[in-house]
Formats: C-alpha cells, structure tokens, sequence
C-alpha cells in the first residue's frame, strides 16, 4: 500500500490536492486572527477551475502566497419560491412559509481547500490552483434570485501553536467574515482563550418606525417601500434592504430590495427569521413579533398581534438541512418585529430589530493540550421595547473541529440566541422567536458542556410568549469519523518518516538490529519482520515511535533467535492515519552459509520489485544484471556499482511470469544463473 501522509479536511467530495510541506518544528504564540479574506468577485467558479478572481481583502494583513493554502466557501446561494402564499421559501403549501429550493441552483455551504499556485496581493486578483476545484461556487448580486456570494480564505497553518489571547471573527459584512479557520499539524494550546464567532454570522433584519401602508394582513412577502409590515433576517438565500448591522441600521438602498418578490412580511427566505406582518396594514399599530433564525434547529415563530391576537408573526427560520463536516453554513438572522411607536432604547423602532446568528469556526489539529473554548452563538434580540412588536434571536453557527486526542478540553457552543422581550405597555404585543440552534461536528468527544441549546422565546405583559416560540436545540455530532471531514484530506502535505539506515550487529549468539529515521511525528509505531525466504514475513516485535519531526532517532532490537542460514528483515511504517510503508528489506547470511553466494530475492518476485544480494568481493566494482523473459527477450538489462551488498532492480509492470536472472561481473563473467517467477 502506498503510504499516504496527507493531513486531513475534511476527504471525499474535496478531493487530494498538491500541497505545500506542512511545518516541521517550532511554536507559533497566537494573539490576534491571522485570517485573509478576499471576497470572490468571479461571478461563476466551475467545478474544475484552476483559478479563481478574487477582490481587495476586507480584513487581514497576510497577502496569499505560492504554496499557502486557501479555504473557498460559499456564504450565501439558495433559490426561494417567492410566491405570497404560504409555499414562501420551500414551495410547500400547508407548513411553514419557510426555507429554500433544494434544486442543482442550492450552493450555500459548499467549500474546499485548495493551494495557491501564485501569490496574490491585499489588493486582490487572480488567484490560480494547484489543482481544479471539486465544486462550484457563484458571486451574483439579488436579482431574479437572491444574492449569492462566496470568499477565499487564507488559512495560518502551524506546527505548534498556542493562544496568548481571544481570537474573534470579523462580522459578516455581505461578502466577508464570518468564518475562523486554523490548523496546527501538532499540538494546539487554548491556553484557557477562546475563538469566538458568536453573533458574526448572518444579520437581523433592521427595524424601522413606520406609520402603515397598503397590502393585506395575510402577506407573506411585501417590498420595503410600502411602510408597512417588518424586515426578514438576512440568511442563505440572500440580505435585506434593511439590517441591523452591527447595532446600526444599514439601508442597502430602494435598488436591493434583497429578496425576490421582497424583504418585508412574515415569510421566512432560507435560513433567516422571517419579519413579521402587521395586523394593522393602515397604521401599522398591531406589532406582531419577528422570527428567530435557522440552522441546526428550526427558529421558533414570531409573537402574535397586539389587540387582534392573531398569528401572523415571523415564521420560523428553517434548518439548514445539508449540514455535515464537509458542508456548513453560518447561523440565520433574526427577522425584526413590527414598530409604529418606535419604543425602546434605540429609538426610531430599531430596537424591534432581529439579532444576527452565529458564524463559521473550522479547526484541524493533532493534539489539544490545554482547556478552551469556542462559541459561535446567536445573538440575543433587544429587550428594552415597550408596546412594540420585537425581534427575533439569531441562529447558533457552526463549528468543525478534528483532533487525534485532547477534545475533551474542548467546551464548543453553538447556542440559539432569545428571542426580544418587550413590556407591552401593560397589554401583550408580539415578542419575538428564539433562535435555532447550530451545528457541531467533532472527531472525538467534547467537553461535557459543550451545546446546541436553542434560545429562548421573549415575552411580553404578563410574562407570556403570546403565540412567540423557542426555537429548537441543533445538531452536535461526536466522534464523526475521518471520512465525514473534507478538511482533513487536502491541508498540506505531512513529509514521510525517513530511515536513514537499517543494518544489523552481530553480538555472540544474537543480531541487534538497528535503524535511524526522522521526520517521524506522524508516524505511530514500528513493526519489526522477519523472513527465512524473502517472501513471507512475519512479526518479530512493534516498537513505538519517539514521534520527532526533525532530530535523528535511533531505535534497536535484539534478534537471539538466528538459527537460519539465511534471514531477511523489513520495517514496516505505521502512520497515525493508518497508513504505512515498509523499509528496504536487509540480509543476514551465517558463515555456515556460502558467503559469496549471489541471492535473489523475494521469490517469486511481487509488483516487479526484487533485490540482490552480492558477495564483498563485488562492492564498488561494475556489476551487469540482465533479465530474460522465456522467448528470449531481454526485459531488463541494468548496470551498476554497488556500495553495499544489496542491489535493487525494478521490472517493468507489464511482465509476468518466469524469467531468467543473471549476474555478471564487470569483465562478463556471468557469476549467477537462475529462474523466477514474477507475479
């Protein structure tokens, strides 16, 4: 078996790539993200692609160089049936007003790694692969759909590293963000910090005073500019017009309305919380409560209509429900509660705004080995309204994280954020939904603390959820096995063990055998072999590897039971991956045996691979080696000087049968004349 070393990813669907060499020493002290983001301005990556357009990087100060390894990820992409009836979202009638099309147009989520086979500056352009995307990925501005968008990560390898601070993601800012992305080829130190995304995910929608318009309150979708009804959250399947971007409300303008057929109403667009529709069309005044976001778990609905009571509050942010280690999306916003009074501490009813979810953290690393954290939760919606609808809670992220031991220092938290609590004014207006809960995926067992918790519904007057719900607990999968991890398979290459040498002692009745190797650290043991005809071996001992990248290791075992003439011993190799090879095989001949005997071996020869033994008189002279098939043919004719009393012939692949080997010394003599089989 061909020894395969490559670390991770997450495998499969992701495809093996060439990779630059992993580190092989040092410690890095980690203080601050060392994330690069660009945003993919090309508007369609086939699967395949060897390039990729990228923009100026939003944040970061690492450009892209030859050999690093980039993350591609699609953030946004997913159609939705945009009717006005409750098939909103998915295009089902009778259920929720929620989700999305899963047709050949759904990318959201998809990612890669892949190595840069350029460098490419802060200032963006073209980035070119090693090796051609496994899946396609799409930059498109809302249109007939919404919008759709993806980012190139530049992802910080390191061999040890250790935290010296918090680490933060940058928000989500509709085209960057969101995501922490790092990995350590040995051993990783939280240090007692933590690598936070929480509430850096998708955002609420924003919240707005207004005094009515026109429409129905059976509205499903309505635009922005009608004054009435509440904004959807932004998700999967595109942004608002208006969010809640980061405390303030951003206005993307009267020509992104962000959704198709609108932003506003209860409808729920991929995995965002849908706004909430007004009982009150004319005045605005019946201030339902916007919907939690989705992801793991479904967001929980938004609070009914003051005085009207009537259940036409955001609907629920839908699940993402392609979510896997190799598939992963950032937490849904909260949709935002109907506001005509403008209560609460922000004024001008942004405080009826949704919260925005969680974001992205993906960590590959060997060994954990010391206790930290890592959330992604939802944001809570504001509670300081009064007699106005609230919003609703973002939605947990998610979190992919694979480790060979030490997880169990791991807390991760991918909690659904509560939905907005308001007063009422003494009489019950619509609260909001909580959010869902998100998604973990880890190789081993967590901290017993870790959760998907889902956040909790608001209230209102009387201490009462009126018609708000919780939303549901996510997805927490442990011990997901290696090959539900993409990210394992292509992060960079991890250099083979070397054996330097492998020879033997002769000690009285014993052999001691002995080797040296390096570059050792991610090789598990040893397996010692023996044979008496170069072809069956057997187990003699295994011996644990000392685990060193870079120094010299010696290793020897004793041998006291030599009584063939002839013996041949192999190593073989033990990766941790599972994977191994085997070293050159070595001879051992006792003086009873004919010294200057010439030995060909295994017999019969396997994969056309064989060695020679030769006599000490032979070393450092010419030494001809002809192979013939049994018609005649020479299939190998190979010449050399040897410095050691092995020799190593490879016969060509296609030959199989019996052929005649012969040995020649430098003056023609042929010194050695026998059949082998090759199979």
């Amino acid at each position: 078996m061909r020894r395969s070393n490559l670390l991770f990813i997450l495998l499969l669907s992701f495809g093996i790539v060439q990779a630059q060499t992993c580190p092989s020493s040092g410690t890095a002290t980690v203080a601050t993200n060392a994330d690069t983001y660009f945003p993919g301005t090309q508007a369609s990556v086939a699967i395949g692609a060897t390039s990729i357009v990228v923009g100026a990087a939003s944040s970061g100060t690492t450009a892209i160089t030859t050999g690093d390894i980039v993350l591609i990820i699609q953030m946004q992409g997913a159609e939705i049936n945009s009717t006005n009836s409750d098939s909103y979202g998915n295009g089902v009638a009778g259920g929720s007003a929620n989700g999305y099309l899963n047709n050949a147009n759904h990318l959201a989520g998809n990612m890669e790694f892949a190595v840069a086979a350029n460098s490419v500056p802060l200032a963006g352009g073209t980035l070119n692969l090693t090796a051609g995307t496994s899946k396609a990925y799409q930059n498109s501005v809302y249109g007939t759909f919404g919008q759709y968008r993806y980012q190139v990560i530049r992802v910080p390898v390191y061999f040890d590293a250790t935290l010296s601070a918090s680490i933060t993601a940058p928000a989500w800012n509709g085209t960057t963000g969101g995501v922490v992305v790092m990995q350590a080829k040995n051993n990783f130190s939280f240090a007692g910090f933590t690598i936070d995304a929480s509430g850096k995910g998708f955002r609420g929608g924003g919240g707005r005073q207004l005094g009515g318009g026109t429409g129905a309150n059976t509205d499903y979708t309505t635009l922005a500019s009608i004054n009435v009804n509440s904004s959807k959250g932004e998700g999967t399947a595109g942004m608002p017009r208006f969010l809640n971007n980061g405390g303030t409300l951003l206005d993307n303008g009267a020509a992104v309305e962000g959704y198709p057929g609108g932003s506003y109403g209860r409808g729920a667009p991929g995995n965002a919380g849908g706004g909430s529709t007004d009982g009150d069309v004319a005045g605005n005044s019946q201030n339902s409560g916007g919907a939690g976001g989705g992801n793991g778990g479904v967001g929980g609905r938004g609070g009914n209509t003051w005085s009207s009571n009537l259940a036409i509050g955001g609907e629920p942010g839908a699940t993402f429900a392609q979510n896997a280690a190799s598939r992963a999306v950032m937490g849904g916003g909260g949709g935002a509660g109907t506001t005509n009074d403008g209560t609460g501490g922000a004024g001008l009813g942004f405080s009826s705004s949704g919260a925005a979810g969680g974001g992205i953290v993906i960590l590959i690393l060997k060994n954990v080995t010391t206790a930290g954290t890592i959330n992604v939760n939802g944001a809570n919606a504001d509670n300081s309204v009064l007699n106005d609808g609230s919003g609703g809670g973002g939605a947990g992220g998610s979190i992919l994280i694979y480790a060979t031991t030490g997880l169990t220092n791991v807390t991760a938290t991918a909690k659904g954020g509560n939905g907005g609590t308001n007063t009422g004014g003494g009489v019950a207006h619509g609260p909001g939904g909580g959010g869902g809960g998100g998604v973990i995926y880890s190789s081993a067992t967590l901290n017993g603390a870790s959760s998907v918790a889902n956040g909790a519904a608001g209230t209102t007057a009387g201490a009462i959820n009126f018609g708000a719900a919780n939303g549901a607990a996510g997805v927490l999968v442990q011990n997901a096995t290696s090959g539900q991890y993409p990210v394992k398979s292509n992060i960079c290459v991890v250099l083979p063990a070397k054996i330097i040498s492998f020879t033997y002692t002769k000690q009285s009745q014993a052999l001691l055998l002995q080797w040296q190797s390096t570059n050792e650290f991610d090789v598990l043991e040893y397996e010692l072999e023996k044979s008496t005809d170069g072809t069956n071996f057997y187990l003699m001992n295994k011996v644990a590897a000392q685990n060193s990248a870079a120094a010299i290791k010696n290793y020897s075992y004793p041998d006291n039971a030599i009584n063939n003439a002839v013996i041949f011993y192999r190593l073989k190799i033990n990766d941790r991956n599972g994977g191994y090879s085997y070293s050159n095989i070595i001879l051992y001949k006792q003086k009873s045996a004919d010294a200057n005997a010439i030995t060909v071996f295994p017999k019969p020869v396997i994969n056309g691979a064989a060695n020679i033994f030769i006599p000490q008189q032979l070393i450092n002279k010419l030494v001809s080696v002809r192979v013939v098939a049994q018609d005649g043919k020479t299939i190998l004719l190979q010449q050399q000087i040897p410095n050691t009393n092995l020799m190593n012939i490879s016969l060509p692949g296609y030959f199989h049968g019996m052929a005649l080997v012969q040995v020649a010394a430098e003056n023609n003599t042929v010194l050695y004349s026998d059949k082998v089989l090759v199979k």
